[in-house]
């Protein structure tokens, strides 16, 4: 039964009121939410960061960015590339590939980049002649007469599979020169 005084807390007769001077007891917690709830900010983070990751397919045009990608290495069609190399041919008109170590660099990169940017301005003859200057002190060489500098044009996608394939589907001299051995000019 209650007593109207508002600091009842239930009307039970037999309930246990606080005395003067205490405070009342704290309302109940409220009850926790459910377990889908509780997840649903790491849900709404992992669906934003999957829209983030697929937003590239959707640009028109596409375009490469940082870091966003759309990966054009793999999703666009590939020309035929052009590969720069410099060669060396015996007597005979047999082909021998040059090592990178001749060119510039062990590294196979290094030595592609140095072939490729002599080509682009205009100074594959110096370079020609560099490599054959490399070339004519080594004995292991002594069977190379001259050296091309070349842009061979090959198919990709036979490449690999064909034994056609390594054939280049057209060659580009960009320069010739002479392999000058001990003494000679």
């Amino acid at each position: 039964m209650s007593t109207g005084d508002p600091r009842d807390a239930t009307d039970d007769p037999h309930s246990v009121r606080p005395g003067r001077g205490q405070a009342p007891p704290a309302p109940p917690a409220p009850p926790a939410p459910p377990a889908r709830l509780r997840s649903l900010p790491a849900l709404l983070f992992g669906l934003a960061t999957l829209a983030a990751v697929a937003s590239p397919m959707f640009r028109d045009p596409p375009r490469d960015s940082f870091p966003l990608s759309n990966y054009p290495m793999f999703s666009s069609t590939r020309d035929k590339p052009w590969i720069h190399v410099v060669v060396g041919f015996d007597a005979d008109g047999g082909l021998h590939r040059i090592p990178p170590n001749k060119i510039g660099s062990i590294e196979v990169m290094q030595a592609a980049q140095t072939v490729r940017q002599a080509i682009r301005h205009k100074r594959a003859p110096a370079l020609c002649t560099r490599v054959a200057e490399a070339v004519g002190g080594d004995a292991d060489f002594d069977q190379i007469e001259r050296l091309e500098v070349q842009s061979r044009q090959f198919d990709p996608r036979t490449y690999f599979v064909d034994a056609d394939g390594r054939e280049p589907l057209a060659v580009r001299r960009r320069a010739r020169c002479p392999v000058v051995r001990g003494g000679q000019k």
